[in-house]
């Protein structure tokens, strides 16, 4: 009987000294540099749509978009690009559609 009590007592203890609330954010803080930045659609899948910008081809989930494009239309989009931290690099959202 005197073990399960000492032993009560040591889990109070430790469960104790848990933290309180969520914690520190994984990856720690991060800060993005906010852009604007037009693409033409040159590929649509089931998830992702492909587009061709002024730098080049890049990728949008379509779940990010106002609705799902066609090849050929472009799109407006606001680009985040993370300059500090190690959260998700790029982060694009349309901000109007075109054609």
């Amino acid at each position: 009987m005197r073990n399960y009590l000492a032993t009560a007592i040591f889990a109070l203890v430790v469960a104790g000294c848990a933290p309180i609330g969520q914690g520190p954010i994984a990856g720690g803080p991060c800060k993005y540099e906010t852009s604007i930045v037009k693409g033409t659609v040159t590929e649509v899948d089931e998830d992702i749509v492909e587009l061709m910008g002024e730098e080049g081809a890049f990728r949008v989930e379509v779940s990010d978009l106002l609705k799902s494009p066609t090849i050929g239309d472009t799109l407006t989009l606001q680009h985040e690009r993370i300059t500090e931290g190690t959260c998700t690099p790029d982060i694009y959202s349309e901000v109007s559609s075109g054609d």
